[in-house]
């Protein structure tokens, strides 16, 4: 059944039952994983996933049911399922069906030549990063993994308050891990990219960074214990970002699981720092012109030159904080229920090219590549000890690789302490982003 006939008849029970308001939310993903192994496919996946939920507000509660299936059948079941879970439910937070005109940013997310893509062709292209990394350097002993993935996905947003929503995205996404030898030893090296279509992922590229991510690590030692300052890449400025980006997390705040509960407007990070959420960035997968509420999105600093300016809301707890929404509601899949997350979210990049900050730093280290962000990260305290690798910066120059290093430090420490911010920006396979900074000082424990 097409998903607004379904909605029709799932308004008529949720009509019938005494809700006042209500809504469904759609969701589909095509995904298709090509992966290649010495001039192989070594891995075919072919996924589909989708189904619909329903949120109802009944006698001042909120209830919530979803289903794989599309008709009549399903439609009873999940609107009297939620008129269940509502009055199960003893939560007080006040929670809102969207109702207001809102005007939404035109946001392309959808690449037709994934549209139009068949699966032969992306074998072959899989098969040509493969080839263009083993070409790469005469140093490159094999390609370990080597995918291309696509999907192709729908969101439906309809409710009972005349919204009526529709949002496609696509995505192309690139992984080749190279294995590079001389007579020093053996080190792996990798590169990974997600873009809204095929023709935006650059094969020459990312087979060149991964030979190169791998080769410089060749010959790779420990260095002293001690104070450094450090460099760290793009990528893993990124990664830190995503780990705890959930300071910014408004409901995290409410629950006591951010310290940035009522900072607004206090100092957090240095002065050349802004941090944004940007969710009708144009060129990304993760755009969306409104959030999992229906709700209109947009860009807004969170912190901005060092001050901290807003947490990520969602309409409950907006309510909460008695402030407007930041449009940041969301949902994992159809049958998750809404919480928050950043979209687009990156640190504003500066000009500096990567070979001026190396510079810069003049002595320290270079950070390639961080361990343990699970186990070793405390995404409320923002502690951190790493396992890392990368480069000692020698005399403004790059200089021998480096392994068996810890770094540890604190998130809120480490923004207050950058010193400058490249313009080499990117983002890799997750919805943050950053430029490579230099930090003042970290913790490095090694020899």
């Amino acid at each position: 059944m097409e998903v607004r006939q379904f909605k029709d008849i799932v308004f008529k029970f949720a009509k019938e039952l005494g809700f006042s308001e209500y809504e469904i939310y759609y969701s589909n993903k095509e995904n298709l994983e090509i992966r290649i192994y010495e001039g192989e496919v070594d891995g075919y996946g072919l996924s589909s996933t989708g189904g619909v939920s329903f949120r109802g507000i009944i006698n001042e509660k909120i209830g919530y049911a979803y289903s794989e299936s599309l008709d009549e059948a399903a439609a009873e079941i999940i609107v009297k399922k939620a008129k269940e879970n509502a009055e199960l439910l003893e939560n007080e937070d006040k929670d809102f069906i969207y109702g207001e005109q809102g005007e939404y940013e035109n946001v392309s997310t959808y690449g037709e030549d994934i549209e139009r893509l068949t699966p032969s062709e992306q074998i072959n292209l899989a098969l040509m990063l493969e080839k263009k990394t083993k070409e790469a350097s005469n140093l490159i002993e094999k390609v370990d993994e080597c995918e291309v993935d696509t999907s192709r996905s729908e969101v439906v947003i309809i409710n009972s308050k005349g919204l009526d929503l529709r949002s496609k995205k696509t995505t192309a996404i690139a992984y080749v891990d190279a294995v590079a030898r001389n007579v020093s030893g053996m080190q792996t090296g990798m590169s990974i990219k997600i873009r809204t279509s095929i023709r935006e992922l650059n094969l020459d590229e990312i087979s060149k960074e991964a030979a190169n991510d791998a080769i410089s690590k060749i010959g790779s030692k420990s260095i002293k214990s001690g104070k450094y300052k450090v460099l760290i890449s793009n990528y893993m400025m990124a990664t830190i970002l995503e780990t705890f980006q959930g300071v910014f997390n408004a409901d995290n705040a409410q629950k006591g699981l951010s310290l940035l509960q009522g900072k607004e407007g206090s100092t957090i990070a240095s002065d050349i720092v802004t941090i944004t959420d940007n969710p009708i960035l144009e060129g990304s997968p993760y755009s969306t012109p409104f959030d999992d509420e229906g709700v209109p999105t947009y860009r807004k600093s969170i912190v901005d030159k060092g001050k901290f300016i807003t947490l990520l809301h969602n309409l409950k707890t907006s309510n909460k904080d008695n402030v407007k929404t930041t449009g940041n509601a969301s949902k994992a899949s159809f049958s998750s229920p809404v919480m928050i997350s950043a979209t687009n979210l990156y640190i504003e990049k500066g000009e500096k090219t990567f070979n001026s900050l190396v510079g810069l730093v003049g002595n320290g280290l270079y950070i390639t590549n961080l361990q343990g962000m699970h186990s070793g990260a405390n995404a409320i305290t923002g502690d951190f000890s790493l396992a890392a690798n990368g480069r000692v910066i020698r005399d403004g120059k790059l200089g021998e690789a480096v392994d068996q290093i810890t770094i540890a430090g604190n998130f809120f420490y480490l923004l207050k302490n950058i010193e400058e911010v490249g313009s080499d920006f990117d983002f890799y396979y997750s919805n943050t982003a950053s430029p490579s900074v230099v930090v003042t000082e970290l913790s490095i424990a090694g020899l």
